[in-house]
This record gives structure tokens, sequence and C-alpha cells, in this order.
């Protein structure tokens, strides 16, 4: 056991967290230091009181024999890619942002090109501590007490309480990756190229991107001991584009799980300005948190000027998910639809191990995800977000489900026919029996 953080330490920030909100009267909502990366379309107006949560930011202990990792809740992934990466070990699903947190991600749906043989996040947790809204904080895993809350924490938002604490399994990993993309002509070809990637042994990463509906790109990577060169993609290159250029890449291990945080995906504008910052800007602005700030500061400074006009573009970040059988359907309805204007879709497949109550897909079963994460021009004859809500539609309809970091726009009663409103319901009751948490369909419906 190799000790980081005393548990002692984390005893004392748990309790003071517990105490904190104890103090509180109705609604109660976490702060944290790191940014957020929840994406609300339409900001919510709502005010709760902040419990302070931020310093349970640190890595308790790796066990190195039994690959196991113990951890606060708001510890980064950068965090922790740090501490076992030096131990040759890896959370086995690393969400490829680095401001991404533990809890947030395990509460959340974190996804990765290591899905199709880990799952998600979650379903690398082995225990959890849950502060509740009465102040209580609960131990929870698969075989105690708590096993109901265990079963319900992926998906559930922060609305029935806050991961404190999460031990979880590790993966071995070497100390590079040599990633290798090979280009399609059409989707069929695509989609069976990558799910025989999914049943190579050799293969640890996949993944996909598509930049038309003439060009679809597998991905697959291996984690290796050695390359013939390490490829900048800080400084020197964008990442994504590399990959798209390049057949083979070769990167460090923390370079490709974070491969696309420098640039935010395909976020980071062009032009010359933007080129110098990539090339000379501290490390420290390198990443997706500095960017997510300065989109929030200069919409926000646009709408001061006298001048300012309706925007032309709005979001469409989104994560779909549809069994593996009906991928092409949506692929090819959103290739229609949606112009990404020369930005990619990003495709990854999924087989999780578990169907958890609140994001009840159905266990050892392969689907595949698509994911955009951009801003688009708007549909001027449609109402606003008409490709969020066509592209929603299409994905409940092929029998999908969609990650909830991101707007949503169904009502009520469908919602809950989603996302197992029933038993959520029971859950709110039992955990946060005065409603000082929001609930799954008020924290994520768009207003």
């Amino acid at each position: 056991m190799i000790p980081l953080d005393s548990r002692e330490t984390y005893s004392l920030k748990k309790e003071r967290a517990a105490s904190e909100v104890r103090r509180h009267s109705g609604r109660v909502a976490l702060g944290k230091s790191s940014i957020s990366n929840l994406f609300r379309y339409v900001p919510r107006n709502d005010r709760p009181r902040r419990v302070n949560l931020g310093d349970l930011d640190r890595v308790i202990a790796v066990d190195e024999a039994e690959r196991t990792l113990d951890v606060e809740g708001l510890a980064t992934f950068e965090r922790i890619a740090d501490v076992t990466l030096r131990h040759g070990l890896m959370p086995p699903v690393t969400p490829e942002l680095k401001h991404i947190t533990i809890g947030g991600a395990i509460c959340g749906i974190g996804i990765e090109s290591t899905c199709f043989r880990h799952g998600f996040v979650h379903d690398s947790l082995l225990e959890a501590d849950v502060l509740l809204s009465d102040g209580r904080v609960l131990s929870c895993n698969a075989d105690n007490a708590h096993t109901d809350l265990f079963h319900a924490l992926p998906n559930s938002y922060g609305t029935l309480g806050y991961v404190l604490r999460a031990a979880i399994r590790l993966e071995p990993v070497r100390s590079f990756v040599h990633l290798t993309t090979t280009v399609y002509p059409d989707i069929k070809a695509y989609l069976a190229a990558m799910r025989a990637a999914t049943e190579d042994p050799d293969v640890t990463f996949v993944e996909g991107l598509i930049e038309s509906d003439k060009r679809f790109h597998v991905m697959s990577a291996r984690s290796v001991d050695s390359v013939p060169h390490v490829d900048d993609i800080v400084r020197q290159h964008v990442f994504h584009r590399l990959a798209l250029e390049q057949r083979d890449v070769y990167l460090t291990v923390k370079d490709y799980l974070f491969r696309y945080d420098p640039d935010w995906f395909w976020n980071i504008p062009e032009g010359w300005p933007y080129r110098l910052f990539r090339r000379y800007a501290p490390r420290g602005l390198r990443n997706s948190g500095f960017y997510t700030r300065y989109t929030q500061c200069t919409r926000a400074l646009a709408k001061l000027w006298p001048w300012h006009a309706q925007e032309e573009s709005e979001p469409l970040i989104q994560d779909w998910e549809v069994p593996w059988s009906r991928g092409r359907e949506l692929i090819e309805l959103a290739l229609a639809e949606v112009d990404l204007e020369g930005r990619p879709w990003a495709v990854v497949p999924i087989r999780t191990r578990r169907s958890p109550t609140l994001y009840p897909l159905r266990a050892d079963e392969l689907y595949l995800n698509l994911g955009c994460y951009c801003y688009v021009r708007k549909h001027q004859s449609r109402e606003p977000y008409y490709f969020t809500k066509v592209l929603d539609r299409k994905c409940f309809d092929l029998g999908g489900i969609k990650m909830l970091y991101s707007s949503s726009f169904l009502d009520e009663e469908e919602f809950d026919r989603v996302y197992n409103g029933e038993s959520y319901r029971g859950l709110k009751a039992k955990y946060d029996p005065r409603g000082a948490f929001p609930t799954r369909y008020e924290k994520c419906r768009a207003r």
C-alpha cells in the first residue's frame, strides 16, 4: 500500500462536509474548485446553498498488488493519472478531459475508447462513501445494506448524494500508445471493422471519427513499451487532425488518455492568433478547462455589447447510445441533417458489464455511442435546438439512451420512461426525503 493522503485526513474533511450540510436548510448544491463539465444549453436560474467540497480532491492510496485506487470524489482524472501511471496502472475508463472528477464520472456517465472492454467509469467502482442531504455519509457497495444506492449512483447526477470517496479497480498500462487509423469509404465496412477491432485481444483502445458520408475512420491503439518517436499534440499538432492525416501516431500514455483536452476536441478556433496560442501559451492554459472559461466569458461579454445581435449558432454537445445493430441508422440521420462544417463526429463502441438502475442499458450487449461536441449554425426555419431534438428522437426511437451532462428536451413522462423514473422516485424518497437536492429531471431538463 502506498500512502498519498491519509485516511485520517480524509475522515476530518468528510466530517466537515457532513457538518456543513447539516447546518443548511433548503436546497443544497456542490461547490468545487475544478471546472464543471455539465453543458446546459440555457443556464439554470436557481441559487441553492453551496457546500464546498473542493478540498476532497486527493488520491488516498494505490494498492499495486490488488490493482485498486482509493481516492476522494473531487479528484480530477489528471491528478489520478499522475499518481497511477507512476505504477504502470490507470483507471479502466479514463475520460479524455483532464478536469472531469471521479465522483462526477461515477454519478454521470463517463466514457472513453476502452469502453468496449471495460464498460463505463462506474463499472470499475468497488465502493463509495456518499454524502446525503441530511448529513449522513453512507458507505455503499454491491453487497452491503446500501446496494440500492450503489447501483443507482450512475446517472443520478448528485441528486441522491455526493460521492466523497471512491474505491475503484485499476488496469495495467504501458508507457506509450501506438495508434493506427484506417479509413473506410462506406458505413457498412466501417462498422464491421470497428466491431472486429473490439474483438481483437491485442487492441487496448478503439474509437472512430467520421469526416463525411465517404470518410469513416477507425482508430485502434495498443499499449506498448517503446515507440520510434513521440508526436507532440500539445504544441505542434491538433490530435484529431494528426490522427486523420497520419496512419500511425505515437504518444505517451498520458498524452493519449487526454488527447482531446488541449483543444477541447476541435473547438479551439483556427487562424494565426490561435496557432500562436497553441505553440506558446503556458501549459496551464492548454486545457479544456481554460477553453470552457474562455468561451463562457466571451459569450457573456458579447451579450453586453450594444450592437449584440441574435446568435446564429447553438450548441450541439451530446452523446447518444443505441444498440450496435441500429447504429447505422443514427449515423445516417446525423450526416443527412447536420453540417458540422469540417468537424468530425465521434464514435465509441461500448459494452457495459452491468445495468445500473438509472441508466438501463442491457449488460453485455454492444452499443454504439455517437458524440458531437461543438456549436452549429441554427436551422433558420426550425425551432431552437432543432438538431439536438431530432437526434434525440431518433436515438429513443432506436431503443437507445443519451447522456444527461447536456440538456434534455423530454417531457417528464417520457423522461421517466427512458430513465427508470419509478425506481428513481423510490430512491429519492429514501435517500433525500426532504428534497434538498434537485430531482434529476429538474437538473437536466432544458428551460
